[in-house]
Formats: C-alpha cells, sequence, structure tokens
C-alpha cells in the first residue's frame, strides 16, 4: 500500500480517492478535472482477506458514469449533448457542464470470467452493474430487483405526483438496454438468503443463485412511526410506483391529504400534491420545517413559501392515533384537534435494509458496514447505497448511492477504487424554491464565524470556521450554488478575506472566483 505520506487526493465532487504525488487529470469515476481533488489524509481501511487488489493498487482507467453535469443536483447524464432538463431536479439544459469521460480499459489481461449477483433495483445496484459490465466484459451479471419492472428514478416519484413527468420517463433504462448489456434483470423476486459458504443467493422458486461476487444494494424501507392506525387502508409512505399510484387515487377523489412529516419528502409530497389541486395538511412536530437542513430564520421563510402554495401547516404536532376508513379517515392530534383525511402519508425517514446481511452473519451497525472499497466484512461481498455504512455514515441520498454503486462494481470487477465519502447537502425541487442547504450551517460554539445577508426574497447564510467555509444555506438564488459547495468540499482558504468585514457578496465572489478555470 502506498505510504499516505507519499500522497493521496480525494474528488470533492463523489469521493474517489487517488493515491500518488499528484492528483489525476480526471477523475476516473465522474470526470471532475484534478482542480477538484483536494489533499487526502485520512488512514485507508484494509479490505477483509481475500477481498481482492490492495488499497494501493492502481486503479488505472474507470468508467465515467456520464459527460454531462447537472450543477444544481449532481445528476450525471451520458449523452453527447445536454439533456434539455435534469431527470431529477428539473434543472434547465443550461445548468448542465460538460465534464471530462473516461472510458473504461480492463487490465491488459482483463479479469477472469466470474459471475455477479447484485440484489437491488435501486441506483446503487444498476451503477453496480453497469461499471461490473464496463470493467469486465465477460462477467456473467444478474441483477434481482423485488419490484415490478424494470428500475426507475426513484428521485422522481414526487414529480409523477406533480404530474410534471409521466410513468414512461421513471425507468433509468429501458428493458432493451439491460438484454443489449447482457445483463440479465429478474424483476419481482425477492431474494430470500444469502448462503455466504455456498457462494448463493436462495431467490424462492429460482431456488440458489451462484455468485463470485456479491452486491448488496438492498436500498432502505420507509420508517413508520408507531402511530395507532397507521396500518390503515388510506395510511400509505411513498418509496414505490405503487405507492405513488395509491396517493394520486386517493387525491383524485379530491379527499384532504394529510402528509405527516416536514422534512424534505414530506414537503415534496405535499407541494407536489398542491400543484394537483389537493388540500394537503403538513403536521411537523419540530418548531420549523426541515430542522435537520435548516436554521429557524431559512425554516420560516420556507414555511412562508409553503403556506403560499396553499399548503396548510401545523408545527409541534403530535399525531395521537388515526381511525375511520377510506375516504373518511381521522388524523386525531394529541391536543385533541382532529383532521379528516382520504390519504394519509408517512412521510418519517427511512431505514437501512439490512435483514440479508444480518442473516448471513455481515458486519452490520446502522448499515451494512464497508471499508473504503466497500467491501462488507466477507470477502468478495460489497454493500452500497442506502443499505451501505461507510465510515459511520448513511447518506440516503441519490448522488452518493450513484457513486457507491459504481465505485463497488469497479472492485467487483477488480479494478480497485478507493471511497472517501462525500459531503452531504440537500435541495428542494417540486416546491418550486431554490434551495440548497450544506455542510454546518447552525453552529454549535462562538468558535464559528456567521455570515448573513437577507432580503424579501433571498437568504443566504455562511458558516465559517478556522477560516474556512464549512457550511452554507442559499434560499431563493443558487446562482451561486455550485461555486460555494465546491468551496465547502475543498476547504477553500478565507483567511485572507476575513481580515477585513466579511460579506455575504465577498464570501461568494471569493468561492466563485476560486473556481473559475485556470485558477
Amino acid at each position: 500500500m502506498a505510504p499516505i505520506d507519499q500522497g493521496a487526493w480525494r474528488c470533492s465532487n463523489c469521493g474517489y480517492v487517488h493515491r500518488g504525488p499528484v492528483p489525476p487529470e480526471s477523475c476516473p469515476i465522474c470526470g471532475a478535472p484534478a482542480n477538484e481533488f483536494v489533499p487526502y489524509d485520512e488512514p485507508v481501511v484494509s479490505p477483509a482477506a481475500g477481498a481482492g487488489p490492495s488499497p494501493g493498487a492502481s486503479p488505472g482507467a474507470g468508467p465515467g458514469p456520464g459527460q454531462w453535469r447537472c450543477l444544481n443536483c449532481g445528476f450525471v447524464a451520458d449523452t453527447v449533448e445536454a439533456p434539455a432538463e435534469c431527470p431529477l431536479c428539473g434543472a434547465p439544459g443550461r445548468q448542465f457542464e460538460l465534464v471530462s469521460r473516461v472510458e473504461v480499459s480492463p487490465s491488459p489481461a482483463g479479469p477472469r470470467p466470474f459471475r455477479a449477483v447484485v440484489i437491488g433495483g435501486g441506483v446503487a445496484g444498476v451503477a453496480a452493474a453497469e461499471a461490473i459490465r464496463a470493467a469486465a466484459p465477460a462477467a456473467e451479471i444478474t441483477l434481482v430487483s423485488a419490484e415490478r419492472g424494470v428500475p426507475y428514478y426513484r428521485l422522481n416519484l414526487t414529480r409523477y405526483l406533480a404530474g410534471e413527468i409521466s410513468v414512461d420517463a421513471l425507468p433509468l433504462h429501458a428493458l432493451e438496454w439491460y438484454r443489449g448489456s447482457r445483463i440479465e434483470l429478474l424483476s419481482e423476486v425477492r431474494a430470500e438468503a444469502i448462503q455466504l459458504t455456498e457462494r448463493t443467493v436462495r431467490v424462492g422458486e429460482l431456488g440458489g443463485l451462484p455468485f463470485d461476487r456479491l452486491v448488496l444494494a438492498t436500498g432502505a424501507h420507509p420508517f413508520v412511526p408507531p402511530i395507532p392506525g397507521a396500518d390503515l387502508a388510506g395510511v400509505t409512505t411513498l418509496r414505490t410506483r405503487e405507492d405513488a399510484d395509491r396517493i394520486l387515487e386517493g387525491a383524485g377523489r379530491g379527499d384532504p391529504v394529510v402528509v405527516i412529516g416536514g422534512g424534505v419528502l414530506g414537503l415534496e409530497t405535499a407541494g407536489a400534491l398542491a400543484l394537483r389541486g389537493a388540500a394537503v395538511t403538513v403536521l411537523e412536530g419540530h418548531e420549523w420545517l426541515m430542522p435537520r437542513q435548516l436554521n429557524r430564520e431559512a425554516g420560516a421563510r420556507l414555511e412562508r413559501h409553503v403556506g403560499a402554495l396553499g399548503i396548510h401547516l401545523e408545527k409541534r404536532a403530535s399525531v395521537k392515533q388515526v381511525t375511520g376508513s377510506v375516504p373518511s379517515l381521522l388524523v386525531e392530534l394529541s391536543d385533541g384537534r382532529v383532521l379528516p383525511a382520504g390519504v394519509v402519508v408517512l412521510a418519517a425517514g427511512v431505514r437501512p435494509n439490512t435483514h440479508l446481511a444480518r442473516r448471513a452473519g455481515l458486519d452490520v451497525n446502522q448499515g451494512i458496514l464497508v471499508n473504503h472499497h466497500m467491501v462488507s466484512s466477507a470477502p468478495g461481498v460489497f454493500a452500497a447505497g442506502d443499505a451501505a455504512e461507510h465510515n459511520g455514515v448513511l447518506y440516503g441520498t441519490w448522488a452518493a448511492s450513484q457513486y457507491q454503486g459504481t465505485i463497488a462494481g469497479m472492485n467487483a470487477a477488480e479494478l480497485s477504487v478507493v471511497y472517501g465519502g462525500q459531503p452531504r447537502s440537500n435541495t428542494l425541487k417540486v416546491l418550486g424554491l431554490d434551495l440548497l442547504s450544506i455542510g454546518t450551517f447552525d453552529p454549535v460554539d462562538g468558535s464559528y464565524l456567521v455570515v448573513e445577508e437577507k432580503s424579501e426574497d433571498r437568504y443566504v447564510r455562511f458558516v465559517l470556521h478556522d477560516g474556512r467555509l464549512v457550511g452554507a444555506i442559499l434560499l431563493g438564488d443558487l446562482s451561486q450554488g455550485a461555486a460555494v459547495k465546491a468551496a465547502i468540499e475543498q476547504r477553500l482558504d478565507y483567511s485572507g478575506l476575513l481580515l477585513g468585514s466579511a460579506s455575504a457578496a465577498g464570501i461568494a465572489a471569493h468561492a466563485q472566483a476560486a473556481g473559475s478555470p485556470g485558477r
């Protein structure tokens, strides 16, 4: 393994770690240029015995997920021209940037043929299958998905609810793509057990699927609070297309909708249904909306925007029980108030699907524990996406799942690529409000410097620590979003700027200048 002091560099966009005296010309995962790499000094966790190449092995050329990157949400499109709009967040084509594409070149001898099984039809599973196929043309790949039909953009379910896209726009790839890529797609098939000694996955009537490499991209399931009546018909979560169709059926009758949870998913669901003319009430237990992503000021501004959309909000709301039956459900609050509803949507977060891994004897904390190669505690078994826990972090975001899946697939094909983690950020879609929250937005002590700028339709909050930008909230204007995000990820030095009186405009300008070509 190459010593840390010989050089290690992390891509600030996707988390890929390159080892060497200088950063690579471009990231083999996302195509980011060399100036988006930052020094990386965290010791690499050794892979499990027999798990594959050492961390110091040269990754060579790796697969680039695409050529065009959305500056708003980070989605990468593998297209010749920029998409007309982002399929994830709806940003127009002008908000895409061209990134370097690196084609896959297997090792000179090529990896020997092997059988790969990927469990999970979300973006992590599909990305893993894509990466394996790109790096190992002779591999036999089976993708197991419990859902009906082809894998789809789960993040687009709220846009589907809003009527912005049709069901035909949901799939990640058409069925013909899987056939052409020689990826066997098993839909509506549920993996029941992993037999590590036999190296098989039991899948019901199909028996055992043999594997040499296994990728667990089992995703997450919605958390259902212990509310009496949560199992009634008409009370649902939003995780699958079937869930979305049930919600649309109720909203289409003109029934009132109650959404329990004022986080990102709850607000996007409420906003989507409000666009369809539904009467929607959001119940949030905290004092303001999105408390994990916003401070009180930003939460209050978001509340005003939500109200202008016709969405009724109840804060500090505690649900006692749900009674009745469709279409006359009743949501009873702890203070005695009762809200009528035809549909009740539970948006209280998700929990990783770790049951297969636990029963197989893999190391599991909150998620399936993986090292920097996305290798679990068993040789040849990888995990990625919502079910994977890397360095104590469960990311739970689309971008992290996509990149983790790609890296897990590359390592399954013996390319030895390191994942160095990613900064967390949140954006809102559907509600029609530009919003970015990233890093530390609410300091815990007086050692942080907070710089704010407020106007009627715009709120900017920057948080600095030890001369570095460590967090930001941009509400109402994302024109500086990409530059600010890069400044936080690259730990841009603001010491000189802070010698004078720091302003929000100055901080944003410094970030923009640092990110300009040729810096």
